[in-house]
């Protein structure tokens, strides 16, 4: 049978319930395991079929405490060489491989942060909401836009009830001591056999958050509160359309590594997907149409803010001469919208999918130096810009023969950009600042072959190529000495360069994996060539007050190498007992790091000719997770404890000249559980058990220092009725 294609069992995933109901299955999946692949629906599994491809499931957001997406995909280990950015306990930056956002895409409906350092891509998705995720951590997937790693999220379905209307509900909430973190959520769904609707309604609230270091505190308190909603109805037996709709509300959210805080965020998401299994033409045809937006306000006004960075004051002009009160205040507002259309043919050994799509990105901040008695000059934006990407796509899957699956993709796109020139703030047009054309068109493409091959005894080999572009982002091109959180120092302003060159990257991946009912084991390496990658130029390497005039042009390098290993085992000792170890390692280079940015005034690149290679700004060390998982032997896994440890290497392969420093290595200890008692889940833990001071290597350096909290205990429950 082809690969995604309807069998009974397909069916059932697709019309039985898939929500919260299903209690009883997503116990055994509390904590995931090394490897979950085989646990996603045959639909979803099919987009999994490259080399170290990933699932996590929606039910460690339970077991594990986890706030957005990119906490999810953080916690989880089913998620193999992912890295993170934590910029406040509920806004998670997410790198995978090496790389983030403008070459990570997160579909589904495309996601695209508002502004890079106070949301991300992920950030507005509760992990609660999510039925599950796909990584793609190559250029191994052509339906997604032009992109060099793919993060796939499926929203939760409406579910269907073949036996006539049912109603049901969830009641949950958690609390954390350590920032008195407080998180509740209350979801309804229900149907028959012809549609079904899921409505969920979240809130989130926390304080400063102590560490480890007695009476150090983080300012990083929030409000956050999300209203979700799913609704689906059958056309025909083979027709269907599903509608969701997300609303994210964020208030009062303290960035304790960044200039800004924000004030308020608001986003609006709407997703219509319309899916016919017997078109006129093909054998599935699915339509996918999505719009998202995004406004926030943020400014420097908190006295937390100050007792964090205490120069940020004297960064920005005061109110009178000698005040001690300089101020700037942010705005933004992006979008994204777009449609893909995508039909599917069964062959005898697989099946071929080919589509177009559209992704329209429209972006604006505004950045005020309030007191600057310039007001013709007190504005560091990214003026109103935008971008048209218009793809097409081919993709085919085949066995080849019963043991060898083989896969491969072809996909070209016209992608255009353009900006205003003026902008109310600065002086002159940014054509004229730039010294070029703000309009700029990119032809991109990309291709991949992938090969599975089934061995004896439960082993397996695969291995992949990959070519793909990607086009620079709107802050990339467009920011004009904006502060925006990027380089490990924190406060650095950026300005782009609409004649940046878009990225190549190259691709090769190795692994084989191991799996049976009680063993799951794996190893894969991966090595990429990337021309032209996109990376920085200080524009005053020597920096003055406490660093903060050093800013950073992005500019093109010629070469840049990532490789890295990424390998992972579990298995069963006992029904009650199970352990499991993961090391992932990354390794990035710029080997050709002399020549400047374009707009230079140096004749080097950071004014540093003496260095012709270094290793890349923001990559994180050597990892180690390792766990014991007790769990109740009887089928119905009525109980569990996971004993936790991550050991982390300390990181002295750092970009110098971009002054990113070393970071210690550290271990911390946590400790999760989980009773079922009927219809009521309670779940509970201790996280950095030894109290534990450190910090990230991706953590900011700027003021105090950002640092990670110290033990914190949590407890939840969740009553499903």
């Amino acid at each position: 049978m082809a690969p995604g294609r309807g069998s009974d069992n397909t069916a059932a995933k697709q019309r039985g319930n898939t929500t919260d109901l299903a209690a009883d299955a997503r116990l055994g999946k509390l904590f995931g395991a090394v490897s979950q692949v085989d646990d996603l629906p045959p639909s979803r599994e099919v987009l999994a079929n490259s080399p170290a491809s990933d699932a996590v499931l929606r039910a460690e957001a339970l077991g594990r405490r986890t706030s957005d997406l990119g906490d999810l995909l953080r916690r989880s280990k089913s998620a193999h060489g992912i890295s993170v950015q934590n910029r406040t306990p509920i806004i998670t930056d997410t790198r995978v491989r090496g790389q983030r956002v403008g070459q990570v895409l997160a579909s589904g409906s495309y996601w695209a942060p508002a502004r890079m350092d106070l949301d991300t891509m992920m950030s507005k998705i509760d992990s609660r909401l999510v039925q599950d995720v796909v990584l793609i951590k190559g250029p191994y997937a052509s339906r997604y836009g032009p992109g060099f790693r793919f993060v796939d999220l499926e929203f939760l379905q409406s579910p269907r009830f073949e036996q006539g209307y049912e109603g049901h509900g969830s009641t949950s909430a958690t609390y954390n001591t350590n920032g008195e973190q407080l998180y509740g959520r209350q979801s309804y769904w229900g149907g028959n056999e012809d549609y079904g609707f899921h409505i969920s309604y979240g809130h989130r609230t926390g304080n400063d958050y102590e560490t480890g270091q007695d009476d150090f505190f983080i300012p990083a308190s929030y409000k956050s509160r999300d209203l979700f909603v799913a609704f689906g109805f059958d056309l025909s037996d083979h027709q269907k359309i599903e509608l969701n709709l997300l609303r994210l509300d964020q208030t009062d959210v303290e960035f304790p590594g960044l200039v800004t805080d924000l004030n308020f965020l608001v986003t609006d998401g709407y997703e219509v997907t319309y899916t016919n299994d017997r078109p006129l033409i093909a054998d599935r045809f699915s339509a996918e149409v999505w719009y998202n937006r995004t406004r926030f306000e943020g400014d420097t006004r908190r006295p937390a803010k100050h007792r964090q960075i205490p120069l940020l004051r004297q960064t920005f002009y005061p109110s009178s001469f000698g005040a001690d009160d300089g101020l700037t205040v942010t705005d933004g507002d992006a979008l994204s919208g777009g449609y893909r259309l995508e039909s599917t043919c069964y062959t005898n050994s697989g099946q071929v999918s080919w589509g177009t799509d559209l992704i329209y990105l429209n972006q604006e901040l505004n950045e005020f130096d309030v007191f600057d008695p310039d007001t013709n000059d007190n504005n560091y934006p990214i003026p109103r810009s935008d971008s048209l990407d218009i793809g097409l796509y081919l993709e085919n899957i085949s066995h080849v023969t019963d043991d060898v699956l083989v896969t491969g993709g072809v996909r070209v796109d016209g992608v255009f950009t353009d900006s205003r020139d003026t902008v109310v703030g600065v002086e002159d047009p940014l054509s004229e600042l730039e010294d070029t054309t703000l309009d700029k068109d990119f032809f991109l493409g990309s291709a991949f072959l992938t090969a599975t091959r089934k061995l004896a005894n439960g082993w397996s080999a695969n291995a992949g190529v990959g070519f793909a572009m990607r086009q620079p982002t709107l802050t990339e091109m467009y920011s004009e000495y904006t502060y925006i959180g990027s380089l490990q120092r924190g406060l650095t302003f950026l300005d782009g360069d609409p004649d940046l060159d878009p990225e190549r990257l190259y691709q090769y991946d190795l692994g084989i994996q191991y799996q049976q009912a009680s063993v799951q084991l794996g190893a894969h390496v991966h090595h990429a060539y990337i021309e032209d990658y996109i990376t920085y130029d200080l524009l005053d390497p020597a920096g003055t007050t406490d660093g903060f005039q050093t800013g950073a042009r992005f500019v093109n390098t010629d070469l840049a190498t990532l490789w890295g290993m990424e390998a992972y085992g579990q298995t069963d000792l006992t029904s009650m007992f199970s352990v499991f170890g993961i090391v992932t390692y990354l390794e990035g280079r710029d080997r050709s790091r002399l020549d400047p940015a374009r707009l230079s005034a140096f004749n080097s690149r950071s004014a540093n000719d003496t260095i012709d290679a270094e290793p890349l700004p923001g990559i994180a060390p050597l990892e180690g997770r390792l766990g014991l998982l007790i769990q109740d032997p009887s089928p119905e896994r009525r109980w569990g404890v996971e004993l936790f440890a991550r050991v982390v290497d300390n990181q002295d392969r750092v970009a110098a000249t971009l002054e990113e420093v070393a970071t210690p290595g550290f271990t911390v200890y946590n400790i999760r559980t989980y009773r079922r008692f009927g219809a009521l889940l309670i779940t509970g833990g201790i996280e950095n058990v030894t109290d534990k001071f450190y910090r990230e290597h991706l953590d900011y350096r700027s003021g105090l220092g950002v640092f990670r909290p110290g033990i914190g205990f949590y407890t939840g429950a969740e009553l499903t009725y």
